[in-house]
């Protein structure tokens, strides 16, 4: 039997008008009133659940300060920059379960409102952390800004995802806090999951790798000629010239090894 879906996004049953809880990824439910088993085509519906928060602020500043000492930001960043303000919302965002070309379905995020950080995107949503939206949110709540119709171009342009693909669409309003710091004269933004304490930011101050990849060139390079030593000598007086080749690869090798790694301290002390 299938159920109805009002307005409000709630699931009525069929047979008694009594309130549903849908589950993401469920297609039957079982009315606790009457037991009568609902069926709904959640390709016709649009659900809206939310994320609990589990992150608090001085965890999710813990977080981003973790990361801004790991490997992808510059040396120090952890304990130079300075955190300008910070700040709690629930972020909406598209969540899509699709069947791509090949028959096999795939979960898609787009965000429902205006964001700088396009990493929101590859969040993963667990099933089980999705609870009914609760009105009570209505005061951290961002509005969703960017319409159904619109999301669904997205996923046709980008993803080439036509709108007979979308088995099931909901409005998920994410927990995030938002942090804006300020290093070298720069601000920056990063976002913390308060689900997760995973931290997302598009631009931020990050390692410069060019001393990294213009030393490993020099070095190649300098292994590279030393290499044909032996092979040279061998032109010049045969198995003799080899030997005398292979020597002074032996020596020239060690000697080339110290400015490289000295050359690579320096960088990294400095980057």
């Amino acid at each position: 039997m299938f159920m109805t879906v009002t307005n409000a996004t709630q699931a009525l049953c069929r047979q008694c008008a009594a309130p549903l809880p849908v589950q993401q990824g469920t297609q039957f439910v079982d009315c606790s009133f009457c037991g009568t088993a609902n069926f709904v085509d959640k390709s016709r519906a649009v659900f809206h659940y939310a994320v609990r928060q589990t992150v608090r602020e001085n965890d999710a500043l813990a977080a981003l300060r973790r990361w801004m000492g790991g490997n992808e930001t510059v040396k120090n960043l952890d304990s130079k920059a300075q955190i300008e303000s910070s700040s709690f919302e629930m972020f909406p965002m598209w969540l899509l379960r699709v069947q791509n070309s090949d028959k096999e379905e795939q979960v898609l995020m787009e965000p429902a409102a205006a964001i700088s950080i396009s990493e929101l995107k590859q969040l993963t949503v667990p099933a089980a952390a999705l609870e009914p939206y609760d009105h009570s949110l209505d005061a951290t709540a961002v509005m969703p800004t960017v319409p159904y119709t619109t999301m669904l171009d997205w996923l046709q342009n980008d993803h080439a995802i036509t709108p007979d693909q979308v088995r099931e669409a909901s409005l998920v309003h994410l927990p995030l806090y938002i942090f804006k710091y300020s290093f070298n004269g720069r601000r920056y933004t990063a976002v913390v999951d308060a689900a997760t304490s995973k931290v997302f930011a598009n631009i931020f101050p990050a390692k410069w790798e060019l001393p990294f990849v213009a030393l490993g060139g020099l070095a190649f390079a300098a292994y590279f000629c030393v290499a044909w030593l032996p092979l040279g000598g061998f032109f010049i007086d045969n198995v003799d010239g080899m030997f005398v080749g292979l020597a002074l690869y032996c020596l020239a090798a060690p000697i080339i090894a110290v400015p490289i790694f000295a050359a690579a301290l320096i960088i990294s002390a400095r980057n």
